[in-house]
């Protein structure tokens, strides 16, 4: 296994990040490394209104904030922790070259594969897109 300076772990605002994190706190634990921790928050379409719109950000953006407390709590190694907006796939990857991180750790939910091969999944994405290691943790059981 590599050795590793500094680990980023992506999180959302599902309940199953618990793994992602705990596997991520292993890695920078296990090679003394960096952790950083991003959330991101999804654009919402400006089509459905600018009060709509605002009010739905301003509850992402707590929610976000209240996801990223409750990480906090979890990890004893010195992190830092960032909030962004847009796609989760472009953002972690771009954070992933601005900090220079090793290895990017990603949780996959449960999705049907139809709706993946649809719509496509975030940590799929990060793996395509990313010029560091990825590590896809699986959170959920897996449907055919």
């Amino acid at each position: 296994m590599a050795d590793y300076t500094h680990v980023l772990v992506a999180t959302d605002l599902r309940n199953d990040y618990f793994p992602v994190v705990r596997k991520a706190l292993e890695l920078a634990r296990r090679n003394k490394a960096r952790l950083s921790v991003i959330n991101v928050i999804p654009s919402v379409p400006y089509y459905m209104g600018s009060g709509i719109v605002n009010d739905i950000e301003e509850t992402l953006e707590k929610q976000s904030q209240e996801r990223l407390e409750q990480v906090k709590k979890l990890v004893d190694v010195p992190a830092d922790y960032h909030v962004r907006h847009g796609s989760a796939k472009i953002e972690i990857v771009k954070l992933a070259e601005e900090l220079n991180a090793d290895i990017i750790v990603i949780g996959r939910q449960d999705t049907h594969r139809a709706v993946e091969l649809i719509v496509g999944s975030t940590a799929v994405g990060v793996l395509h897109r990313a010029k560091c290691d990825v590590l896809i943790v699986q959170t959920g059981k897996q449907n055919t």
